[in-house]
């Protein structure tokens, strides 16, 4: 049971650097992250099938990661990547809550058990992305620096919290 890439650190090299904004599009940086599971091992535990070992990685999507050009060298650059950092890390929360509730799952077969984490997956999958759409809406995509402040301290106050999760996010 592991979990990776919970505490990295993005960089610009993260980002494809596009000089022009995409039609439609009004972010100067859009980043895109989420995990999944490599079941390596499954296990009988009385009548049970467990997942005996496994891991849980958080990644980018490496094509839906794009900043403009301009914006990695002007004058917010930081706020922007601390901002951007802050949408992988409320991924990361979700990601560590999915890893310490599957180690928890049990069915009778392996249908069952792939089934019963592939809901757990959607369920936190959906409830990290309402919480991660609300960081953008009431940050202003980091316009509002107050609000930005207050969700780094939630953030980075919630990943140093082993139990903590994306609910414990304003």
């Amino acid at each position: 049971m592991s979990l990776t890439n919970f505490n990295k650190t993005l960089t610009w090299n993260d980002f494809n650097k596009l000089s022009v904004r995409p039609p439609g599009k009004s972010e100067d940086a859009v980043i895109s992250a989420t995990w999944r599971i490599d079941a390596d091992q499954l296990a009988r535990k009385g009548n049970a099938i467990i997942l005996e070992k496994y891991t849980v990685e958080i990644y980018l999507v490496a094509d839906n990661c794009t900043v403009l050009t301009g914006s990695v060298t002007g004058p917010k650059s930081a706020e922007l990547l601390k901002h951007e950092q802050g949408h992988f890390d409320i991924i990361a929360l979700g990601a560590r809550e999915f890893n310490n509730k599957v180690s928890k799952l049990s069915a009778s077969t392996e249908i069952e058990l792939t089934k019963k984490i592939d809901e757990l997956n959607k369920t936190i999958s959906d409830k990290t992305n309402v919480v991660d759409e609300r960081y953008d809406t009431v940050t202003n995509h980091s316009m509002n620096t107050s609000v930005q402040q207050t969700w780094d301290q939630k953030i980075d106050a919630a990943k140093k919290n082993p139990k903590g999760t994306v609910e414990d996010l304003p």
